[in-house]
C-alpha cells in the first residue's frame, strides 16, 4: 500500500466514527485520493459521481479537511474533481455507455480485508459465513444476507467478500454500492434517459455487495428496480450479498416480495463485540500502525475500550485520532494525550447511568409511566417494558439484582433474574429495541 493509500484509510477511519454509517458510506467512502501537491498542499480527490462531489463541498468538506490534517500530518486543503467520463483511473476501469467493463475494485477499502477481521464471538458466525461466501461465490449461500447495529463490522466482511474474490479471480465483476447510492444512480439514470446503462451495469456482474437496503423502504421505483436486478442475477447464479440494521422479517416497509427472497438462504448477524474482543480490536490496529504495545498503550486501549462498547467503527476512529494526534505533536502515547484527544467521547461517556435515568427512556419509549412500571400490575404492555427496564439496569449499571428489584416496587431479586433471562431469550426480536434504547440512555 502506497502512502497515499495508507493516509487515506486513516482519514476514512477517522471520518467514520464522526459522520453516522449512511452519510460515510454514501458520501465519503465514494471518493478516490489522486495525488498530494507538495508544493501548494493540496489533496486532490475524484469520484464518477458530481452528486457526491456536489454535497462534499456543500456540507462534509471541512470535516474532511480537518481527518485529512490528521492523517496526513500536514495542513492540507482538499480538491474534489469529477472522473472524465472515458478516463481510466489508475486502479479502477470505468463503465461507459457502449461497454460492460466494471472497475474491479469498485468503493472496495483496501483495509477490510478477512486478515484484518478481528473475530469474536459477537461476529464468529457472520465471518465464517462470508468467507465461505467469498470462497465459493454463487454456489451455496445465496443470497447472503448480513444484518446488525451501525458500525460493527457488516461493511467490513461485504468487502472483504469483495477482495478475496478478486484477489482468487481477477476476471470476476464485482461492484460493492449503498442502497442509497443505487436509488441516486437509477434517478439519475432516469432524468437523463440512460437507464438502460443503468440496467447493463447492475445485470451484468458476478458479485453484488449492496449496504443497507433498508434505504430503500418506501421508494417503490428503486424496490421494483431491484427486485429485477435480484432476480436476474440470482437466475444466473451470481453471488448476492445485501446488509441491514435489521433482519428482513423487520424490514416491514419492504416490498413482500423482496424480505421473501431475502429469507431465501442464509442471515447471519453481528452485534456489539464484549470487552476483549473490542481490546484485540484496538491490538490489532496497533500492531497493524506497528506502534509498541506499551504499558501506557495498553492502559489508553483498555480505556477505549471501556468507553465505548456498541460501535467498532467509532472504536478504531477514536485511536486513529490518538496515533494520529501523537504523530502530529511528536508526542508519546499516554492516557494524558488520549484524554486531551477525546475530551468528547470521555465527557459523553463519563456520566454516570442510573436506574432512575433508564426507567424513564423505557417508559417514555414505550408510553407508560414510571408509576405503571412499578406498580404489580401484570398486562402486557406494562411487563415487557418492565422487564427490559431491568434487564438494562443489570446491563448498565453496578447495582446488585436485590437494588435493581427494590427500585421496581420492591420486587425480589429473582424476579430480576427472571425478567433478564425472559429479554435475553428474546434477543432476536428485541435487539433493534434494546440497541436503541441503549444509545438514547448512554447520551441522554
Amino acid at each position: 500500500m502506497s502512502k497515499l493509500e495508507e493516509n487515506w484509510s486513516k482519514t476514512l477511519e477517522i471520518l467514520g466514527s464522526e459522520l453516522n454509517e449512511v452519510q460515510y458510506k454514501t458520501w465519503i467512502l465514494p471518493l478516490v485520493p489522486i495525488k498530494v501537491d507538495e508544493k501548494q498542499n493540496i489533496l486532490y480527490v475524484e469520484s464518477d459521481n458530481n452528486m457526491v462531489i456536489s454535497r462534499l463541498n456543500d456540507r462534509y468538506l471541512q470535516l474532511l479537511e480537518g481527518a485529512v490534517n490528521l492523517s496526513f500530518k500536514k495542513p492540507l486543503s482538499v480538491h474534489a474533481v469529477l472522473v472524465e467520463q472515458k478516463k481510466p483511473r489508475e486502479k479502477n476501469i470505468k463503465l461507459d455507455a457502449n461497454s460492460n467493463n466494471l472497475d474491479e475494485e469498485y468503493y472496495l477499502n483496501p483495509k477490510f480485508s478477512f486478515e484484518n477481521f478481528v473475530v469474536g464471538k459477537n461476529s464468529e458466525y457472520a465471518y465464517s459465513v462470508a468467507l465461505a461466501v467469498a470462497e465459493a461465490p454463487g454456489k451455496h449461500y445465496n443470497p447472503m444476507f448480513i444484518y446488525g447495529g451501525s458500525g460493527l463490522g457488516k461493511t467490513h466482511l461485504m468487502h472483504a467478500i469483495g477482495h478475496y474474490i478478486l484477489k482468487n479471480n481477477k476476471k470476476k465483476k464485482v461492484l460493492y454500492v449503498s442502497a442509497e447510492m443505487f436509488t441516486n444512480e437509477l434517478i439519475n439514470s432516469i432524468n437523463n434517459k440512460n437507464v438502460a446503462q443503468f440496467k447493463r451495469k447492475y445485470r451484468n456482474i458476478d458479485v453484488l455487495l449492496i449496504d443497507d437496503i433498508q434505504f430503500i423502504e418506501g421508494k417503490e421505483a428503486t424496490e421494483e428496480e431491484f427486485f429485477h436486478t435480484f432476480e436476474t442475477l440470482y437466475n444466473k447464479n451470481k453471488q448476492i450479498v445485501i446488509s441491514s440494521d435489521r433482519p428482513p422479517q423487520k424490514l416491514t416497509g419492504l416490498d413482500e416480495r423482496l424480505r421473501s427472497r431475502f429469507l431465501w438462504n442464509i442471515t447471519a448477524d453481528i452485534q456489539a463485540p464484549d470487552f476483549e474482543t473490542r481490546v484485540a480490536i484496538l491490538k490489532s490496529k496497533a500492531e497493524i500502525e506497528n506502534i509498541d504495545l506499551n504499558e501506557d498503550v495498553n492502559q489508553v486501549i483498555y480505556m477505549i475500550a471501556e468507553k465505548i462498547k456498541y460501535n467498532v467503527r467509532e472504536l478504531e476512529g477514536a485511536f486513529t485520532r490518538i496515533v494520529s494526534f501523537s504523530g502530529i505533536m511528536h508526542k508519546p502515547i499516554n492516557m494524558a494525550l488520549a484524554k486531551t484527544t477525546l475530551t468528547d467521547i470521555i465527557s459523553a461517556s463519563d456520566m454516570k447511568v442510573t436506574i432512575k435515568n433508564i426507567k424513564s427512556v423505557v417508559a417514555d419509549h414505550y408510553g407508560i409511566t414510571i408509576k405503571d412500571m412499578d406498580s404489580a400490575k401484570r398486562s402486557r404492555n406494562l411487563v415487557v417494558p418492565r422487564q427490559i427496564a431491568m434487564y438494562l439496569c443489570k446491563e448498565m449499571t453496578d447495582n446488585s439484582l436485590p437494588q435493581i428489584g427494590k427500585e421496581f416496587g420492591g420486587r425480589d431479586h429473582t424476579t430480576v433474574l427472571h425478567a433478564c433471562k425472559k429479554i435475553n431469550n428474546n434477543l432476536f426480536e428485541l435487539q433493534d429495541t434494546i440497541d436503541y434504547l441503549t444509545k438514547v440512555i448512554s447520551s441522554s
